[in-house]
């Protein structure tokens, strides 16, 4: 198009950006970038919002932000693509003081439902129950409660993963019944599920259905079998599961299978949890062999252990796979193996990305990161036991 010196105009930028979906790298997304500068689009309110997506969409909130800041005009669709980002990739904190900002200002728009959505997400992102409080409070004078189910669910949800149950449940019941639609029904299955309330989620589950003419989905399916397997109703589970095609409709997924995988290996059933993974009809991915490797370790069976670590090592992604086997061989003793796995562990984290968590003190919340220094002390120690192994 352009040798032919056709001239892009405001929608090519943004099919550029869309025709490699979420899988574009972010060197692409800076080139079309670069091309709408070139070609005089920089203040172009359309163009620049695509661009800001883009790049938050990729997890490069630095170039959002500076493409954010560098816009003289500013949207909903703005303030929304970059606090949406922000969250997608648990930059809640820096979300939230986004959200502040364009509250604080009179000049800016109106947050629309999926502005406010997002910001509820970053409360439950940081498990800050006052915030969703004040959040609830506020939305509950504006009126928004009344008007849109999806704000509701989302406290429901924001609720639940602050560890306010009590909450979480007074929100669904508020909800008028001709309302309620599918994803309030798995929000609170999913809540109950969280907090190890099994019975009550599926006591929630069989209402749905006969009562307000709603069939699960894929996702209530995984929300209630992952219910089951957190609270070790193993029977109630496995009927579940196999109700999913027969009456539903439903095909399993691996999703699916990786509750069941976990419900089984929980029991103790290691060598049933261990077919179901031989038996599957697609590929295992980490989630699904990581529950059965906890299972192991938590049942101790080295044995199954060992041959899930195999099927493990031949994923790009690993996990904590190695902290799990590294474990079970300390719980026997073998301590040379200990030293070899935690070895090409460290190996492995090099560069890698610190885990972050938060917690609320009073009206505070504070943030943490996993660094992988290691103690000098503990250094000397681990440096004792590879030669004390070679002894041996």
């Amino acid at each position: 198009m352009v040798r032919e010196r056709i001239l892009p105009d405001t929608y090519t930028f943004t099919f550029l950006l869309q025709a490699g979906g979420p899988s574009l790298d972010l060197f692409f997304v800076k080139q079309v970038h670069c091309h709408a500068l070139k070609f005089g689009f920089n203040h172009n309110l359309f163009v620049q919002n695509s661009v800001l997506s883009a790049y938050a969409i990729r997890d490069s909130a630095m170039d959002a932000r500076n493409v954010f800041d560098e816009m003289s005009n500013k949207d909903v669709v703005t303030w929304t693509s970059l606090i949406s980002g922000l969250v997608a990739h648990s930059n809640y904190m820096e979300a939230l003081r986004v959200f502040k900002d364009l509250m604080a200002d009179d000049c800016q728009p109106h947050p629309n439902v999926v502005t406010t959505i997002s910001a509820i997400s970053a409360c439950g992102g940081l498990g800050y129950a006052n915030l969703t409080k004040c959040f609830h409070a506020l939305l509950e004078k504006a009126g928004w409660i009344e008007t849109d189910v999806s704000i509701s669910n989302s406290l429901i949800d924001a609720y639940a993963k602050c560890g306010d149950l009590s909450n979480a449940t007074r929100v669904f019941n508020e909800i008028q019944n001709v309302k309620k639609d599918l994803y309030s029904w798995t929000a609170v299955i999913t809540s109950y599920g969280m907090h190890g309330r099994g019975l009550d989620a599926l006591c929630v589950f069989y209402q749905m259905d006969p009562l307000h003419e709603l069939a699960p989905d894929a996702v209530t399916l995984v929300a209630i079998l992952s219910a089951c397997a957190h609270s070790g109703l193993l029977d109630q589970g496995l009927c579940i599961f196999e109700l999913m095609w027969r009456r539903y409709k439903i095909k399993p997924d691996l999703r699916h299978y990786g509750c069941i995988v976990d419900l089984l290996g929980r029991a103790g059933m290691i060598k049933r949890a261990y077919s179901v993974v031989e038996s599957m009809p697609m590929e295992p991915n980490l989630a699904v062999l990581g529950s059965l490797l906890s299972s192991c370790r938590l049942h101790n069976e080295l044995e199954f252990g060992e041959a899930v670590l195999r099927k493990i090592e031949l994923l790009k992604e690993r996990g904590g796979a190695s902290v799990l086997i590294s474990n079970m061989y300390a719980s026997k003793n073998e301590w040379d193996r200990v030293v070899n796995v935690r070895n090409k562990m460290r190996e492995r984290m090099k560069g890698k990305v610190s885990g972050r968590s938060w917690i609320q003190v009073k009206d505070a919340v504070h943030e943490f990161v996993a660094r992988n220094d290691v103690d000098p002390k503990l250094h000397m120690v681990l440096r004792s036991l590879e030669k004390l192994s070679t002894l041996l």
